[in-house]
């Protein structure tokens, strides 16, 4: 297949569906998506005009496909350093107090990172 004719996810149709019940000056869009092996599905989009619309759906989208994958990495990158830093440090200074604090930063790292989910996954 040559690349000029391969199929590409895309828009193929947008209605307004009315304003928004939850955001008051928003509308809600109804965009009808073809995906690049033909099937087509609609999806709910929320904007102030049916471009912000189209642009806060592709997104989200964007976020739910790499969200998953990057958290994984940075929650292990950040858990091992506010552990292994402050450990490091207490080693050096003789001071146990930062054993203390390498828990505090890993309790609030694990606060922060359930909050981080909470936000991407409001609109669910």
């Amino acid at each position: 297949m040559s690349k000029e004719n391969k199929m590409r996810r895309k828009a193929i149709d947008c209605k307004m569906v009315g304003p928004s019940t939850t955001s008051p000056g928003y509308f809600k869009y109804e965009v009808t998506i073809q995906e690049e092996s033909g099937e087509i599905h609609k999806a709910p989009a929320y904007g102030v005009d049916m471009q912000d619309a189209i642009s806060r759906l592709v997104w989200t989208e964007r976020i739910e496909k790499v969200n998953p994958k990057a958290n994984i990495i940075v929650i292990i990158c950040a858990w091992l350093t506010t552990l292994i830093v402050p450990s490091i440090i207490a080693e050096k200074t003789n001071n146990p107090m930062w054993i203390l604090v390498a828990f505090a930063l890993a309790a609030l790292l694990g606060f922060l990172m359930i909050q981080l989910d909470k936000y991407f996954k409001r609109g669910k």
